[in-house]
C-alpha cells in the first residue's frame, strides 16, 4: 500500500527523492573529500624513515621551522643511522593551485621515496622532478622548464608514488627548497632512520630531550594536524547541512500535501477502524521509503561526485575522496533521519484528522486558509496562502539557502575588509608586498633585505616589515600573532587602549578580543612555543583576527618562528598617494619574486580569497539545485490540488499563456518572500555568531548591497526555473479532463 500510494504521484515522489538524494550526495561526497584530504595530506610527506621531527605547537608541518644544525645533534644519538633534513611547502604553479614542494639532499633515503619512471633523479641545483599528476596538469615532460617564483628549473624526471598529493608536486634539492620557502638555514622537518632491532621509543625520547620546541613522532603514526582534519570535516558537514535542511523541508512539504490530498481517504480508513498508530505508521512508512530511495541514489551520486572531483585538472589530487563504510553509513543515516523528521509532522496531522470532517473534505482548496494574508495582494499572492503550512515550509527551505548565501557574502566581505586593513595599510596610498605565487598568504616569505631596497626607491616614504605566525595549543587553539618593529610607522595601526608597546624581546602587546577571550590583562603572562611573554599593553585595530592575537617585536617573532632573516609582508607608504599604483608596478618589475598590490586590493589578489570565492560559487550552485527542486515540487503540488479550479478557468476563457504566467508569478512570489525572510535570517545569524567570544577573534561582518542583490537574484531565478515546468504543465491541462479530476 505504501508503494502504491507513492506511485500515484510519481512526479512528486521523484522530485522528493531527488531533493533527498542531493542532500545525501553532499554528505557522502564532501565527507569523502574531507577524509581524503586529511589522509592524503598526512601521507604527502613521503616518509621513508622511522621517525619524524617537527616544531612543537606548529599548526601544521608546513609552518614548522627548525634550525638545520639540529640534524647533527640528532645524528649523534645512539642507534640513529641517518638524518634527512627536509623542506615542505606549497606554491601556486600554472593550473595547479597547490603545488607541493619537497626538498631533500640528493641520494638521501628520503629522496629515494620518489620513484622515477621517466628521466633521472634530482642531483644538482635548479633541477626538479615532478609528479605524474603535476606533469599531466601542467602538460610538462622531461627536458621542459618550470618557472618557480620566476626562477627556471629544468625538469629532469617524472616520479610516481601512488599518492595523489605527492604526485601533484615536485622534489628539488634541499638548498633550492630552502630558497623557494625562504628558510635560510632552516628546515621543516627531519626524517630519522633507526638501526634495525633498536628501541625506537627510546630513540624518540632521547631526540625530544634535545630541544623542548620539537615533537617527535613515528612515521607510521603521522596523520597530520588533528585540528586541521577536524576543521575540514566541520566545513564539509556545514556545507552538506544546507542541502540536508532544504531537502528535509522539501520532504515535509511533500508529505503534508500528500496528507491534504488524501484527507477523505484517511477519513475513510479511520471510519472503518484504523487506529491513529496505524495511520502514523502508514505516513511514516511512505516518508521512510522515499528517504531510503533518496539515500541509495544519493550514496551512488556522492561516490560519483567524489570520483569526478579527484579528476579535476590541477586541483583533483587535493579533492580526491576516500570512501569508507562509515561515510556511506552517515549518508544512509542522514536519509533515514530526514524521512523520520520530515514525516513526523504530516503523520501526526493525519492521525489527528476527525473522520467526519475528513469525509466532508472537498479538496481543491475548499478548506483553504481564509486569513488576512489570503485577502491581500493580487490573485497569485493570495493563492500562496490557501495552503499556509505548505507555503511556510517551502519558504523556510528556500530561505535557508538564501540565508546561507547572505552569510557567506557578509563573511567574505568581512574577510576582504580585514585583509585590506592589515597593519600598515591605513593610508590611501599604502601598498602591501607579499611573496608571489604563494598558495596561501600565511606561507608568504620574503628576504628581509628587500625592505631596504624598497625603502630606497623614489616615492617610497616608509617600508615596515611584518612577520605572521600561528600557534596551536590546547590553551590557544588558533592564536595568530605578528612581529613588528615598534619604531616603524605600521605600529600606529595598533591603537593602545592600555599600557605601552613592547620594548624588550620577552614582551607582547595583546589584542582587545584576545584579552577578553583568555581573561588576560597588562602584567599577566602568555606562553607561545614554550616561551613566556609579559603582556605590557592592550591594543585595538577593529580587525577581528588582529584583535584576537598579539604583537611581538620583529626580531623576537623571527627567532620564535625560526625565520631569522625572513618576513611575511612589507607595508609600504608613498609620498604621493596618486602614484601608489605606479610604485606597486615598479616594485613588481624590479623584484619578480614578490607581488605588490594596493592595500585596498590586496585581498582580492590572494589565492586564499579566490579559493573562497570559488567555494562560495559551488555552494550557491548547490542551493540553486536543491532549492529549485523544492520550488518545482511545491508548485506541482499546488497544481494537483487546484486541477479543477484551473479547468474552470480554462473553461471560462483563460488562455494557456495566462495560466502559465499566473503559476510562474506564484512561484516568483514564493521565492521573493523566501529571499526577504532568508536575508533577515542570514543577517541575524551571522551577526549573532560574530559576537560569540571565540568566533569574534576571526569573524568580522561586512554587508554590501551586492551580497543581497546576488542572494535575491538567486532566489528569483529559483522561482523562474523551479516554477516553469509546473506552469507549463498547468497550461496544458484540458478543461474537460481537469473538471473531472477528483
Amino acid at each position: 500500500m505504501v508503494l502504491r500510494n507513492l506511485w500515484r504521484r510519481g512526479t512528486r515522489s521523484l522530485l522528493t527523492v531527488l531533493g533527498i538524494a542531493i542532500g545525501v550526495a553532499a554528505v557522502v561526497a564532501l565527507g569523502a573529500m574531507a577524509r581524503g584530504i586529511a589522509i592524503n595530506y598526512g601521507n604527502a610527506l613521503g616518509l621513508s624513515n622511522d621517525l619524524l621531527v617537527t616544531q612543537a605547537n606548529a599548526y601544521d608541518v608546513v609552518f614548522s621551522n627548525l634550525d638545520e644544525d639540529l640534524g647533527r645533534r640528532i645524528a649523534a644519538i645512539p642507534d640513529v643511522t641517518n638524518v634527512d633534513p627536509g623542506v615542505f611547502t606549497w606554491i601556486a604553479v600554472g593550473d595547479v593551485p597547490y603545488f607541493l614542494i619537497f626538498g631533500y639532499e640528493p641520494n638521501s633515503v628520503a629522496m629515494q621515496h620518489y620513484r622515477i619512471v621517466e628521466g633521472k633523479p634530482v642531483m644538482a641545483a635548479k633541477e626538479i622532478a615532478i609528479g605524474r599528476r603535476a606533469a599531466d596538469a601542467l602538460k610538462k615532460q622531461v627536458g621542459d622548464t618550470l618557472r618557480i617564483n620566476g626562477v627556471p628549473y629544468r625538469i629532469v624526471g617524472i616520479y610516481e608514488t601512488g599518492q595523489g598529493m605527492e604526485e601533484s608536486g615536485g622534489v628539488v634539492t634541499l638548498d633550492d627548497a630552502q630558497e623557494i620557502a625562504q628558510k635560510q638555514r632552516q628546515v621543516s622537518l627531519f626524517q630519522v632512520g633507526v638501526r634495525r632491532g633498536a628501541d625506537i621509543e627510546l630513540v624518540r625520547q632521547r631526540i625530544e630531550k634535545l630541544d623542548r620546541n620539537i615533537v617527535v613522532s613515528k612515521a607510521s603514526d603521522y596523520e597530520g594536524s588533528e585540528q586541521w582534519t577536524a576543521s575540514l570535516q566541520g566545513l564539509a558537514w556545514g556545507i552538506a547541512a544546507i542541502a540536508i535542511l532544504i531537502g528535509g523541508l522539501g520532504m515535509m512539504s511533500a508529505m503534508v500535501m500528500s496528507v491534504l490530498e488524501r484527507t477523505r481517504e484517511i477519513g475513510t480508513l479511520r471510519a472503518v477502524g484504523w487506529s491513529r498508530g496505524r495511520i502514523v505508521q502508514l505516513i511514516l512508512g511512505e516518508a521512510v521509503v522515499l528517504s531510503l530511495a533518496g539515500g541509495a541514489i544519493g550514496v551512488g551520486l556522492g561516490v560519483l561526485l567524489a570520483w569526478l572531483a579527484g579528476r579535476i585538472p590541477g586541483a583533483g589530487a587535493f579533492l580526491e575522496g576516500s570512501i569508507s563504510p562509515g561515510i556511506i553509513g552517515q549518508g544512509l543515516a542522514t536519509a533515514l533521519g530526514l524521512g523520520l523528521v520530515g514525516g513526523a509532522y504530516p503523520a501526526w496531522t493525519a492521525a489527528n484528522l476527525r473522520p467526519v470532517e475528513a469525509l466532508r473534505y472537498e479538496g481543491g482548496g475548499a478548506t483553504a486558509s481564509t486569513g488576512f494574508l489570503a485577502r491581500i495582494g493580487d490573485q497569485s499572492f493570495r493563492n500562496l496562502w490557501r495552503r499556509r503550512t505548505r507555503t511556510l515550509i517551502s519558504t523556510a527551505g528556500i530561505g535557508i539557502g538564501v540565508a546561507t548565501l547572505v552569510m557567506l557574502g557578509g563573511l567574505i566581505d568581512g574577510i576582504i575588509g580585514q585583509l585590506n586593513g592589515l597593519a600598515g595599510s591605513g593610508g590611501t596610498g599604502s601598498i602591501t608586498v607579499m611573496q608571489r605565487d604563494v598558495a596561501d598568504m600565511s606561507l608568504s616569505s620574503l628576504d628581509e633585505r628587500l625592505v631596504n631596497l624598497i625603502r630606497a626607491m623614489p616615492q617610497v616614504k616608509s617600508a615596515s616589515p611584518y612577520v605572521l605566525g600561528v600557534v596551536s595549543t590546547p590553551d590557544l587553539p588558533l592564536f595568530i600573532f605578528g612581529g613588528l618593529d615598534p619604531n616603524t610607522p605600521a605600529i600606529r595601526h595598533y591603537k593602545l587602549l592600555e599600557g605601552r608597546y613592547m620594548q624588550r624581546p620577552n614582551e607582547i602587546v595583546l589584542g582587545k578580543i584576545a584579552a577578553e577571550t583568555y581573561k588576560l590583562g597588562v602584567g599577566d603572562t602568555i606562553t607561545l612555543y614554550n616561551n613566556r611573554y609579559k603582556i605590557v599593553g592592550i591594543y585595538e585595530t577593529g580587525i577581528a583576527y588582529e584583535d584576537g592575537g598579539g604583537i611581538l617585536a620583529l626580531r623576537e617573532a623571527q627567532r620564535l618562528l625560526g625565520r631569522p632573516r625572513a618576513v611575511s609582508f612589507i607595508f609600504v607608504d608613498v609620498y604621493d598617494p596618486s602614484q601608489a599604483r605606479a610604485v606597486a608596478e615598479a616594485i613588481n618589475r624590479r623584484f619578480p619574486e614578490v607581488r605588490a598590490s594596493l592595500s585596498s586590493e590586496f585581498a582580492q589578489n590572494t589565492n586564499d580569497i579566490q579559493t573562497t570565492q570559488a567555494m562560495t560559487t559551488a555552494i550557491r550552485l548547490l542551493a540553486l539545485i536543491v532549492g529549485g527542486i523544492v520550488v518545482a515540487n511545491t508548485m506541482i503540488m499546488s497544481i494537483y490540488e487546484r486541477t479543477r479550479e484551473i479547468g474552470t478557468l480554462r473553461a471560462v476563457g483563460w488562455s494557456q499563456r495566462r495560466i502559465l504566467l499566473q503559476i510562474l508569478q506564484e512561484s516568483v512570489y514564493l521565492c521573493g518572500l523566501a529571499a526577504i525572510l532568508g536575508s533577515i535570517l542570514g543577517v541575524a545569524l551571522l551577526t549573532g555568531i560574530s559576537v560569540i567570544p571565540v568566533a569574534s577573534q576571526f569573524i568580522e561582518v561586512a554587508w554590501s548591497l551586492q551580497t543581497f542583490v546576488v542572494a535575491i537574484a538567486v532566489a528569483l531565478a529559483l522561482g523562474v526555473i523551479g516554477g516553469f515546468y509546473p506552469a507549463w504543465r498547468a497550461s496544458r491541462l484540458q478543461p474537460v479532463e481537469a473538471l473531472r479530476y477528483e
